[in-house]
């Protein structure tokens, strides 16, 4: 046993097996996440209805609703929490017990890798958590006059825990998301320079369909103010357009160009009408 670990110990299926398993693993969640975005997107209005056009005051059909859709992505938790244990921290453990022991140069290399991989899948598995919490307070909080405000916050605040938590797919290095994002994005490896692709949680999606909502509830009192006025005061409706806009651009500075276009479309018309 002590020659065997003596001499130079190589493991090239052990390698090919935790660089296929960590792939698989990704591509996985990677599923079940598109899975889940595609439901939550799809189920929101719909529960948005469903609680609008509910007379019962208990509004059950719609905690009804609510429940299934949330058993849906408990389900989703749970299956890769089956896999977790199953292909990642079981394999490990297996590996580990086939391997020379962590006092050899051999061991000490083959452990590191194991110890990489492992933490690779549970970084993984952690950002899938992340989107798995966001999802279900979407569904819980779809309905009624919705606190954009605290959403977004929210949003800005699950950023900031995940933003340092990514790896690159081809080097392993450590990436940081420089900013949030609300849509798919290529984001540079530092270290390869490789390509790898920033996919937002479901949150973080609807904060970009969300934007203009949360602006126009910061600026209400400016637009109310305008309501009131007698005779309306053109000068009151423009401080609160360009109010709204700047509220809108602060939310997704990443619009503001588009956003500018469609201020001058608002604007021109609301000039041309009020002639």
């Amino acid at each position: 046993m002590f020659g065997l670990f003596g001499r130079k110990y190589e493991n090239p299926a052990l390698i090919a097996e935790i660089s296929s398993r960590q792939e698989r693993w990704f591509v996985f969640l990677d599923k079940l996440e598109a899975r889940m975005q595609e439901m939550t997107a799809a189920a929101v209005p719909e529960l948005q209805r469903v609680f609008r056009e509910d007379t019962d005051p208990y509004k059950r059909a719609h905690h009804q609703m609510v429940q299934g859709l949330l058993g849906q992505v408990n389900q989703m938790r749970n299956k890769a929490n089956e896999i977790k244990d199953d292909n990642i921290i079981s394999f490990v453990y297996a590996a580990e017990s086939t391997i020379p022991p962590i006092t050899s140069s051999a061991g000490l290399a083959y452990h590191g890798k194991l110890h990489t991989f492992r933490m690779a899948c549970l970084n993984r598995h952690f950002i899938f958590e992340e989107k798995i919490n966001e999802a279900i307070e979407l569904l819980k909080n779809a309905a009624g006059e919705q606190d954009l405000e605290s959403a977004y916050l929210e949003e800005l605040a699950a950023f900031e825990r995940i933003r340092d938590k990514f790896s690159c797919r081809q080097c392993g290095g450590n990436i940081t998301i420089p900013k949030m994002f609300f849509i798919d994005t290529y984001i540079a490896c530092p270290f390869c320079q490789s390509q790898n692709t920033f996919s937002p949680s479901t949150g973080a999606r609807m904060v970009l369909h969300q934007a203009r909502s949360l602006a126009e509830q910061r600026t209400a009192h400016l637009l109310r103010n305008y309501e009131e006025s007698r005779p309306k005061n053109p000068a009151l409706y423009r401080l609160y357009l360009r109010a709204m806009f700047d509220e809108w651009n602060r939310i997704v500075p990443d619009m503001a160009g588009e956003n500018e276009k469609f201020y001058e479309r608002l604007l021109s018309d609301y000039s041309i009408n009020h002639l």
